[in-house]
């Protein structure tokens, strides 16, 4: 694939034609202004209190994407301030998750990246680095359940010439900071999504990258093939993201909703937030028992252990 001119790739924009075209032909696009200034503020607000309490607590949990002590994983973040519902269901970035996935999808994780100052790169990976590859009948074939991250080799971008993967995982990414060069921005490798294979994750990165910055309030939404990782900080200032991940409703999701929720804050989620979070059935998968329930939140009303003539 020979080097795509800085100039002809994705810059911030509103149109959603081309959204939409930059996510089909580079695997990413940037929305500008996709957060309005209230609502940025509101977020970023809850966000940095959130992540300093947490700090100041020694609530360090470790990504195993990305294992450096100065990056922060700030996770289940519907369980720490309503406001973060608003990211998950927003209309802009949803009409471009529904443009690769279909409108059935559920929400896998909604979380942060604190890149704090000297932060390190991230290695290159996928969201779906955990899909088998295609395979050729008669030929051996990697088992689902062996597969390991961080396993790619591949150092060339090219258009694979044969069979590869559908996302089935999609992801947004808001920028609560400024992304910038200097301070951690999300490295990205533009079509690799096309390539069908994962990237070699040794830091420094081996393959050449570009820099997804923006102003606050922006957002970048990529396929799950993408190759990207983020940028190391070299900046005296902290870098705050958020991640929405998304993914297609037969695949296992990041955070267990059904099991991680508090209960106040699934008393304030909408039906449609409920059906992202895999509270309803899709095709049976994930149903409780009642397969044409709307909504299931608990198993209260599910059929337990029963006996005949036991009313007699």
């Amino acid at each position: 694939m020979n080097q795509i001119p800085r100039e002809q790739l994705p810059h911030p924009t509103t149109d959603g034609a081309r959204l939409q075209a930059d996510l089909d032909g580079f695997g990413y696009c940037l929305v500008s202004q996709a957060l309005d200034d209230t609502t940025l503020t509101d977020v970023a607000t809850r966000l940095h209190d959130q992540s300093r309490a947490e700090w100041q607590h020694n609530i360090d949990y470790e990504n195993p994407a990305h294992v450096d002590p100065a990056n922060q994983w700030v996770n289940m973040l519907l369980n720490k301030g309503r406001i973060f519902q608003h990211l998950v269901m927003a209309e802009k970035t949803n009409k471009l998750i529904e443009h690769l996935l279909g409108p059935n999808y559920l929400l896998s994780a909604c979380d942060a990246q604190v890149k704090h100052p000297e932060a390190d790169a991230m290695p290159l990976h996928s969201d779906q680095w955990w899909m088998p590859q295609p395979m050729v009948p008669g030929k051996n074939f990697c088992r689902p359940g062996s597969i390991e991250r961080n396993r790619g080799t591949w150092t060339e971008v090219r258009t694979a010439n044969s069979a590869i993967n559908p996302p089935v995982v999609a992801v947004v990414m808001w920028m609560i900071s400024e992304f910038t060069h200097d301070n951690g921005a999300t490295r990205l490798v533009p079509s690799s999504h096309l390539v069908g294979h994962e990237p070699d994750p040794a830091v420094p990165h081996n393959i050449e990258t570009v820099s997804a910055s923006g102003t606050p309030g922006t957002a970048l939404v990529f396929d799950g093939r993408l190759w990207h990782g983020a940028g190391a900080n070299r900046t005296a200032h902290t870098r705050y993201a958020i991640t929405c991940a998304y993914c297609a409703p037969q695949f296992r999701t990041l955070e267990n909703y059904p099991r991680a929720m508090r209960p106040e804050a699934l008393a304030q989620a909408s039906p449609a937030l409920l059906k992202r979070l895999g509270f309803q059935s899709w095709g049976i998968y994930g149903h409780a028992g009642d397969p044409t329930a709307e909504t299931i939140v608990d198993g209260t009303a599910a059929v337990g252990v029963m006996y005949p003539n036991e009313n007699n």
